[in-house]
């Protein structure tokens, strides 16, 4: 039971830290959407306003300019039609405007300064001295003001038909409204022009504030709908999600995720049943791995204590006997030693606690001096080596060399473990300037198509042949695919024809 526990502190985390990086995901992700929703409906929510208010600043300034020159020009036609009643000649109406004090009532009551001038623009009444010529060009080339009255039925503006000509233009210091109407006084024609100093835009009326508040209230209530609609398609799919994350946090791993969408709901729910199937396929790892754990590490132990006894109560007497079961007990302590450095080492692994060293490596030497260590092994199995060395005099291989070894270690390994009786196995190194080289090949059990992908998982071992008899837990290639990700190198593998290649290729630096 206790190396059970040992192996699962060492090799998985443990169900429930599944559970908590499950959760922690899903919560991550469905605060950044929870995010982008709320993001999104104060962005929109402030572009509607935004929109709204100027808009409506737009509109009192656009309507308060036009009151103004819809009330200019009516003041004017008014003058202008009092003139025509009143005077027949205009000598008459000339005498009367310089002897009266009629101008000044007309910009007491108008706020507006009344120039007349003739067709050929000779000036008979002007207050504020403006010259012939500026006039002439005001009266016969100004443009005429255009887009005159924008939602004029919406502010309730009068009518502008027969307004007459309405510009604005500056005189001196001061910007006028201006208004020019022609009329007649006997046969003769003259212009009535009205200037009246342009004034800033006035509190618009109670119908305007109140238009106001009810666009603002329109736009508020877009603003709430369109958070509303936007929540609910993000929201419901994720609330979806995570009924199906909390099953599989709870163990139940049968049910497949499914998403309709493309985007990040989507892609989500596709990496969440990836790692759903990879934590699936751990868990019943871990299981198979456990069970054969716990039973190897039971029966060395057994073994270990059985001789340990039969040597204290004298069970082996004689010298050769004893020695014998301690050589026993020597090599059962050797395995469980291999199998916990394993598993320490893929904890190390596994929690990113490698310090990598840069060394100067002569893998040349490091082949050679494990080959020396499977003499025993080489021989009891009958097979032979074949070596292929081309290195450059030249190359220089910088790399941590404990790692580098392993890794060598495991795949030489793997080649006299699962190869054939009296066959060969082929040992490479080479160079391509960027690469070291290292390959080892090996005749035996041939690995299907479906196997390729599994052969580097931990604790995995082909279910298709009888494995009984070689000693191993399936840690070693995924011992050393994780170091080569490590190192910056990579591990291959090909099986032709019951002829399994491994490819291993360091990264190296040249004079």
């Amino acid at each position: 039971m206790g190396s059970r526990l040992q192996a699962q502190c060492l090799i998985n985390p443990g169900e429930n830290s599944w559970n908590r990086i499950i959760k922690k995901i899903l919560s991550s992700e469905i605060m950044k959407i929870q995010e982008r929703v709320t993001t999104t409906i104060a962005i929109t929510l402030f572009i509607i306003i935004f929109i709204a208010s100027i808009a409506f600043t737009q509109l009192f300034e656009i309507n308060n300019r036009n009151t103004q020159l819809i009330e200019l020009s009516r003041q004017n036609s008014q003058i202008a039609a009092s003139f025509e009643k009143d005077f027949k000649k205009p000598q008459e109406a000339f005498e009367y405007l310089k002897s009266s004090d009629y101008l000044s009532k007309i910009e007491n009551i108008t706020g507006a300064k009344l120039i007349i001038a003739d067709e050929d623009m000779k000036i008979f009444v002007n207050p504020i001295n403006i010259e012939e010529d500026d006039l002439k060009e005001l009266v016969l080339t100004s443009r005429q003001i255009s887009n005159f009255f924008t939602l004029s039925d919406f502010f309730n503006v009068p009518s502008t038909e027969n307004s007459g000509k309405l510009i604005y233009t500056r005189v001196g210091d001061t910007n006028y409204y201006v208004s020019i109407l022609n009329f007649y006084i006997g046969s003769e024609k003259f212009f009535s022009i009205f200037f009246k100093p342009q004034s800033l835009i006035q509190i618009p009326p109670v119908r305007y504030i109140f238009n106001l508040i009810l666009i603002f209230l329109i736009a508020s209530l877009i603003s709430i709908i369109t958070g509303v609609i936007l929540a609910k398609s993000i929201s419901g799919p994720v609330l979806k999600l995570n009924r199906s994350v909390s099953r599989i946090s709870d163990g139940d791993y049968s049910e497949e995720i499914r998403s309709d969408t493309s985007d990040e709901i989507g892609i989500l729910a596709k990496n969440i049943n990836l790692m759903k199937n990879k934590i699936e396929r751990s868990q019943q790892s871990l299981k198979e791995f456990t069970y054969m754990l716990s039973h190897e590490i039971k029966n060395m132990i057994t073994s270990i204590n059985g001789y340990a006894v039969g040597i204290s109560d004298g069970v082996y007497s004689t010298e050769e006997e004893i020695k014998e079961a301690l050589e026993i007990i020597k090599n059962k302590t050797g395995d469980i030693e291999n199998i916990t450095e394993s598993l320490l080492m893929l904890s190390k692994i596994e929690n990113r606690l490698i310090e990598l060293a840069k060394e100067k490596i002569d893998i040349i030497a490091i082949v050679d001096e494990l080959l020396k260590l499977y003499e025993k092994e080489l021989k009891r199995n009958s097979l032979s080596i074949k070596k292929s060395y081309m290195l450059p005099d030249n190359l220089i291989l910088l790399s941590d060399r404990y790692l580098v070894q392993t890794v060598i270690s495991n795949l030489i390994n793997n080649a006299i473990k699962y190869s054939s009786a009296k066959s060969e196995i082929a040992i490479n190194i080479s160079s391509d300037n960027k690469d070291v080289i290292f390959s080892v090949s090996n005749r035996g059990y041939g690995i299907t198509d479906d196997e390729k992908n599994k052969i580097f998982n931990m604790f995995y071992r082909s279910k298709k042949y009888d494995f009984k008899n070689i000693k191993g837990f399936g840690l070693g290639l995924a011992i050393s695919q994780r170091i080569s990700s490590i190192l910056g190198a990579s591990l291959d593998f090909i099986s032709k024809k019951e002829v399994n290649t491994f490819t291993f290729r360091i990264p190296v630096k040249s004079k």
